[in-house]
């Protein structure tokens, strides 16, 4: 998605007021449950990586629950597997030394609690956003 020239993740940071981290705490390690969600960009370099395997069309519903939307958001994201996301493992995620780790893992950390959440800064919604312009390309999967 085009923001004026600006990379995707740039202009996600600069909505959310998120910068990259990489805390490996065991709050931050249990977010691994459910896997991070990524940009179109994010879900195609997997792909170019060959993960192709490891990811399933999806709908994210929580935007309802938020109140940011009225519709799921049809998207690409990574599996779950035995309850972790597919790419954790040992502890850890294994795309992270790759540089391959989705938008939403980049950016999040433990430190986002219910008191300084605001769902329309949500990573979660800026991602999803960013997958509303294919919504009738992924309707066909």
């Amino acid at each position: 998605m085009s923001h004026l020239g600006i990379p995707t993740i740039n202009y996600i940071m600069q909505k959310s007021g998120r910068k990259p981290t990489a805390c490996s705490c065991e709050k931050c390690k249990s977010q691994c449950h459910t896997p991070c969600l990524g940009t179109p960009e994010d879900i195609e370099r997997l792909i170019d990586a060959g993960y192709k395997d490891r990811l399933a069309p999806t709908e994210w519903l929580v935007g309802m629950l938020f109140g940011v939307i009225d519709r799921p958001v049809l998207m690409v994201q990574a599996k779950v597997e035995n309850g972790w996301c597919t790419f954790y493992h040992d502890g850890k995620c294994e795309l992270h030394e790759q540089g391959l780790k989705p938008t939403e893992g980049k950016l999040s950390h433990h430190s986002i609690r219910i008191d300084n959440f605001d769902p329309k800064k949500s990573l979660s919604w800026l991602v999803a956003k960013e997958w509303l312009p294919l919504q009738n390309e992924l309707r066909k999967l």
